[in-house]
This record gives structure tokens, C-alpha cells and sequence, in this order.
């Protein structure tokens, strides 16, 4: 009985001995460390970036107000980071090929796009064949800007306030002609939309470019357009335009006379051509929140703030997730509108 009892003594100490084999500890202990290292890695990399210089794509040519913001945002990166911030402006396919030129970059904070409400919610949907998601290829940084749409006719048109055009498109005998920077321009969706909500229907003229299209607003060849504030203003401010309303929730710091179209009665309604800053899908989360922090302490400068102003746009700033929601609210919103005008790429 003794031999046995011992034997059995044995045996249990051997079961409860192979127990763990079920569950190694080397290699429990292996993901621990393994995790640790990984959180420690992305404080390091934080920590050192940037170590090189930085390129930031433009989507379109140089001189324009999106490529201004753009050097604006390369300045600040540029004081607060201490490492060169290189320019490159890459046009093509409205915005797209820079969009997809950085959504291909490594994920390491060296390779960054300035983002467009026009390459990051129009692009997309009239090139679908490109089959490019922003929300899947780019992460957010910061909304950097906006700069307002403005609505603006030409001063014969006996049409003072909105309330005198809506009543006027919608008792005239012929539809009103109604100019644009060219199909599926972000001026263009803005004139759709508040077609939409106003309930009337202008005949569309697309241009190639906002400055023909003004001329010929001005020349009386069309009679209404819906603009961006820094290159309508000054046509406004000498007269030779009337502005009716501008088109983000709060009025434009430009020109404060000019209301909003949801104060005229049509609440929520907002549109608006904005600037953010985009790096690489996967980029991590440590370099995506420096680059935040470093251009909203460039905001809050007002030398900044005043240079942004001084080109008609509104500085805005904020969290990352700001982007988000606003590529959710436009993305849908424009491919119907380009669905319901029959907008195709020319």
C-alpha cells in the first residue's frame, strides 16, 4: 500500500507539473513584453520625430488659396518641430493623385497631405473607377481652415436679399443662369445644395475656373454663382458683384455684412470649401497627435490667424476627429448631389 500510495503521489505531482504546458508562461510573459515594447516604441518614435525633413503634397498648383494654407501649415510644422517642412505641389485628376501619392507613403509622419473638401469628398465619387476611401487610405490630423462659399449675382438682377431671388427664379419665365468654376467643382455642389433647400432650379454654365466664370457673372452673361469668399470679395467690395449670403454657420470675418444662409431661414444649412492635414493609414497615433498639437499652437498665434483671414478663409483647429465627422457628413452628401445633377468627370 505504502509503494502504491507513493506512486500515486507521483503521478499527481506529474499532472499538476504538465498543467502549465497548456498554458506556456514564456511565451504569456513573451506578449506582455512584447506589448510593453510595442507601447515604448511609439513613445520613442514620438519622442524623436521628426529626425528628417517632412514632405507635404499639395493637390493643386502653386498660388492658389489651398497651396497658401499649405505653406502656412509648413511654416508651423516647421517652428514647432525644428526639422525642414519641403513643399511639393502635385495637380491632377481634382486633387486625386496627391491624395493617393501620400495614402501609398510609409505610415511615419514624413510624408503628409494638405486635404480639400474637394480631393477628399468630390474627387472620389467622380473618379470612382480610382477607388479611393479617405476614411480607409488617410488618417486626420486637424481641420486646419475653411473658407466659405458666397453667393453673389450681378446688380442688375432685381434681386437684393435671398427672399428676392427665390422669388424671382421661381416667377421667372426662363431659369436663371447660374455660372460655376466647372462640373463637380465644390462651388458648383454648393449652388446645387441650395438649390435644393430653397426649392428653385438655375440653368448651370460651367466654366473652366472660377475667374472666367466671375468675368462673365460680372458681364451679366449669367446671373448668379455660387463663389468662395477670397476671390468674389473683391468683385463685391467694388461693386461689381452683390453678395446675398455666405454659406458656413457663422458669417464671414471678409465681409461681416453679409449673412449666413441659415439665418435667412434655413437652418443647418452649411457648406464650406475646408483644409486639413492627412498623413498615411496607420500612421501612429503618438506622431498624428505632435503634428496636432504643433499646428493648433500655430492657430493660436495671431499672426497665423491673421494671415489665414487675410485670404478670406476662417482658421479653425481642433482634434483630429473633427475630419472624420465632416468626411461623413460631405462624402454622402455630394455623391448625391453629383447623382442627382447627372455630374460626370469631362
Amino acid at each position: 500500500m505504502p509503494c502504491r500510495q507513493g506512486g500515486a503521489q507521483a503521478r499527481t505531482r506529474r499532472r499538476i507539473m504538465s498543467f502549465p504546458r497548456l498554458f506556456p508562461a514564456p511565451a504569456w510573459r513573451g506578449g506582455a513584453i512584447f506589448l510593453a515594447c510595442m507601447a515604448a516604441c511609439g513613445v520613442s518614435v514620438a519622442e524623436t520625430y521628426p529626425s528628417k525633413p517632412i514632405r507635404l503634397i499639395v493637390p493643386f498648383a502653386p498660388g492658389g488659396a489651398v497651396d497658401i494654407v499649405g505653406r502656412l501649415m509648413a511654416q508651423s510644422l516647421n517652428e514647432s518641430l525644428g526639422q525642414p517642412v519641403i513643399v511639393e505641389n502635385r495637380p491632377g485628376a481634382g486633387g486625386l493623385l496627391a491624395m493617393e501619392e501620400v495614402a501609398k507613403a510609409a505610415p511615419d509622419g514624413y510624408t503628409l497631405a494638405v486635404g480639400a473638401a474637394g480631393p477628399l469628398t468630390v474627387s472620389p465619387a467622380l473618379f470612382k473607377e480610382r477607388k479611393f476611401d479617405p476614411l480607409e487610405r488617410l488618417d486626420p490630423v486637424i481641420w486646419y481652415a475653411s473658407t466659405p462659399g458666397i453667393l453673389v449675382v450681378n446688380p442688375a438682377l432685381k434681386a437684393n436679399n435671398v427672399a428676392e431671388l427665390i422669388a424671382l427664379s421661381k416667377s421667372s419665365a426662363r431659369p436663371l443662369a447660374m455660372g460655376s468654376a466647372g462640373s463637380g467643382s465644390i462651388n458648383h455642389l454648393m449652388g446645387e445644395y441650395f438649390q435644393q433647400v430653397a426649392g428653385v432650379s438655375w440653368m448651370h454654365v460651367p466654366y473652366k475656373g472660377s475667374s472666367p466664370a466671375l468675368t462673365d457673372l460680372v458681364g451679366g452673361n449669367v446671373q448668379v454663382m455660387m463663389d468662395i469668399v477670397p476671390t468674389a470679395t473683391p468683385l463685391v467690395k467694388a461693386g461689381k458683384l452683390r453678395a446675398l449670403a455666405v454659406t458656413t454657420p457663422k458669417r464671414s470675418n471678409m465681409l461681416p455684412s453679409v449673412p449666413t444662409v441659415a439665418e435667412l431661414g434655413y437652418p443647418g444649412f452649411d457648406a464650406s470649401s475646408w483644409l486639413s492635414l492627412n498623413a498615411p493609414h496607420g500612421t501612429p497615433a503618438a506622431i498624428i497627435q505632435k503634428l496636432n498639437r504643433a499646428l493648433n499652437e500655430g492657430l493660436a498665434k495671431e499672426d497665423v490667424r491673421r494671415r489665414i483671414t487675410d485670404i478670406g478663409a476662417e482658421p479653425e483647429g481642433g482634434t483630429p476627429e473633427r475630419v472624420t465627422a465632416r468626411l461623413k457628413l460631405d462624402i454622402p452628401r455630394w455623391s448625391k448631389l453629383l447623382e442627382t445633377a447627372g455630374v460626370t468627370v469631362q
